[in-house]
């Protein structure tokens, strides 16, 4: 607890009643398991500055994926040339403590920019003026914090641009609070012509009634579901857990979509970090052995943008492994907009 207790200082913990529910406790009740993978999620149990040996850690200032000629507005980021992400929302309902978005959501002190009146009308106005944009996805933080009413206010006004916009919400609500995807919420959704919705899930046991039950609700009101899984050390880092999940999904319902590497300017990437190779070496195992559907695109998130590892190794073609002038293992691969990349490879084998 002194550990949770020095990270409070500086950064939300939060965790709804629902989720603690699923955490597995103590024979006699008295606390979460320490090593359970739920409890792992939103506890902050390392030691803070333990992974200090690497160059690439969370700092609280080094940004993992916005660049700021690409913040078109303080919460509108137009990376790829046909999206645009709107950052509607600096908080959730509960906090993974391995947040891929830390400085916007787990400090409490955020220096970044929450939805407003004023960017919102900017934003507006940007998507206006950039016909070259088709979709538009609501992120955060949660967008579903949000009341029914400003939702579908919001999806009222990117509908009043007039013109062919595919819009997406990525959201965790499904694992952290599914009771608030009510047939009210569906209706929202419907209503706005929401594509689709990407769920963020980590481990089989999110999957519960309580779980399918909202993904029923999302199935009648839009076309798509999707889920963003990261890859976890010692939460869903083996192929007999990541099988069970990508299955599961599957079968309710809703594609395998992406697992992302680790971050690495996020927080406890010693205790939740793998190695690049390894996720590799996972999805090459789920590869031909699951319904194909059901396999995600394994993806390294850079500030430049989303590169798709190849299910080779090492000494194949294709990203080649190099230290850096750290001494860090790294990873060079050529992105999507043909330049060279130098991506972080610090956590391991394992």
């Amino acid at each position: 607890m002194g550990r949770i207790r020095r990270h409070e200082n500086t950064r939300r913990i939060q965790v709804t009643p629902y989720y603690l529910s699923l955490i597995q406790r103590t024979v006699d009740g008295s606390a979460p398991l320490a090593n359970d993978p739920l409890w792992r999620q939103v506890a902050p149990t390392w030691s803070e500055g333990e992974d200090g040996a690497f160059s690439y850690v969370y700092d609280g200032v080094s940004e993992n994926w916005e660049l700021p000629h690409e913040m078109v507005t303080p919460i509108a980021q137009h990376k790829y040339d046909n999206r645009v992400i709107i950052r509607y929302g600096n908080v959730c309902h509960a906090y993974c403590q391995f947040c891929f978005e830390a400085l916007r959501t787990l400090e409490r002190n955020s220096r970044k920019s929450g939805p407003n009146a004023r960017y919102w009308a900017e934003t507006i106005d940007y998507l206006a003026r950039h016909t070259e944009v088709e979709e538009v996805i609501l992120s955060g933080g949660e967008p579903l914090l949000h009341g029914d009413d400003q939702v579908r206010l919001v999806l009222a006004d990117l509908a009043g641009l007039n013109r062919p916009l595919a819009v997406r919400i990525h959201t965790r609500a499904l694992t952290f609070n599914p009771f608030r995807i009510t047939k009210e919420m569906a209706d929202v959704l419907r209503g706005g012509h929401v594509t689709a919705v990407g769920l963020h899930v980590s481990h089989p046991r999110e999957l519960t009634d309580d779980f399918w039950a909202a993904v029923r609700r999302l199935r009648e009101a839009v076309p798509i579901l999707f889920a963003n899984m990261p890859l976890l050390r010692g939460i869903n880092d083996d192929v007999a857990t990541l099988r069970e999940l990508c299955m599961r999904l599957y079968l309710g319902g809703v594609s395998a979509g992406y697992l992302y590497h680790f971050m690495p300017f996020s927080p406890g990437g010693e205790s939740y970090g793998t190695s690049v190779w390894r996720g590799v070496e996972l999805v090459g195992q789920l590869k031909r052995r699951v319904s194909n559907i059901a396999v995600p695109e394994y993806v390294l998130p850079h500030s430049t943008g989303k590169f798709t590892m190849p299910l080779t190794g090492p000494d194949d073609l294709g990203p080649k492994s190099v230290m850096d002038d750290h001494g860090n293992r790294t990873l060079r691969f050529t992105n999507w907009r043909g330049e060279t990349v130098v991506y972080p490879d610090v956590y391991g084998d394992s």
